[in-house]
């Protein structure tokens, strides 16, 4: 009977949702006020918000409630050497706002704006990069050998989340090796002139032109810790990129990053000519 019951409140609350009464970002009423509305017990409140939630169409916010999340996006996030890349931003292109509405901007136009200005700000006013948290220690062994150290060599490793038009777009951890930055004005990403600036900046900073990056791209499922990060529901797919970048044959930097499935598809420009060629 109550298995009945809590299927009837979900499916009422999905029709609610899917006729905009509730739209992405509004609370849903709490488990007390669903309970008295519909007249069932706060038991089959909380298990119809659960299978909502199971479907991917609310989360739970810690000592806030429960809300409807947003729609999922077909945008895509272009990885290759795009200008916004070179300056720390995510070039982004198709789809407008991830709930729908056009923000009239490139986005908007399905092709990647280049800046003329390859000196200009980081944040484009959509692309937020939260400040890394930084700790140095050893390079654990899997580290060490994409950045060809020695095992247990210090290393810096930073974790930052960046953000698209206010919602969770990526979540990058990296390491760099203490050897290369450490003294250096950039050693921690977050701090001193370079602040905030992209990889391929810092490390110009200091005098290493990267030269190339290698991206490994894997898709798998959020774990709970990534799920909680990037406001997704539990399990939902994403995809997790083994990112290194390099001066010549040296690594400088290694990152893994996670890219939420739903909100992105990722996409890689491949020249044609050999490299050779174009030397």
């Amino acid at each position: 009977m109550a298995v009945a019951a809590y299927r009837t409140v979900a499916e009422d609350l999905r029709r609610r949702i899917g006729d905009g009464e509730f739209t992405p970002g509004d609370p849903l009423p709490s488990r007390a006020e669903l309970a008295r509305s519909y007249g069932v017990g706060g038991n089959v409140a909380a298990a119809a918000i659960r299978a909502l939630a199971t479907e991917g169409l609310v989360k739970g916010r810690m000592g806030r409630g429960v809300f409807v999340r947003e729609r999922s996006s077909s945008r895509t996030m272009a990885r290759s050497w795009t200008q916004e890349r070179l300056q720390g931003r995510l070039a982004v292109t198709g789809g407008g706002a991830d709930n729908g509405a056009g923000t009239g901007t490139e986005a908007d136009t399905g092709t990647v704006g280049l800046e003329d200005d390859a000196d200009g700000p980081v944040d484009d006013g959509r692309t937020v990069r939260g400040t890394p948290r930084s700790t140095t220690g050893e390079a654990p062994e899997e580290i060490a050998r994409r950045l060809g150290l020695a095992a247990a060599e210090p290393v810096i490793r930073s974790e930052y989340l960046i953000t698209r038009d206010g919602r969770p777009a990526m979540f990058c951890v990296s390491w760099e090796p203490l050897g290369i930055t450490g003294g250096t004005p950039v050693s921690l990403p977050g701090a001193g002139p370079m602040a905030g600036s992209s990889v391929v900046a810092r490390m110009s900073y200091i005098g290493f032109r990267i030269t190339r990056s290698t991206e490994t791209v894997t898709a798998r499922t959020a774990t709970r810790a990534e799920a909680d990060v990037l406001d997704l529901a539990p399990g939902a797919p994403v995809a997790a990129i083994e990112r290194t970048y390099y001066a010549g044959t040296r690594p400088l930097e290694t990152a893994d990053l996670v890219v939420p499935g739903e909100r992105f598809r990722l996409a890689y420009e491949i020249p044609a000519e050999p490299a050779d060629a174009r030397a």
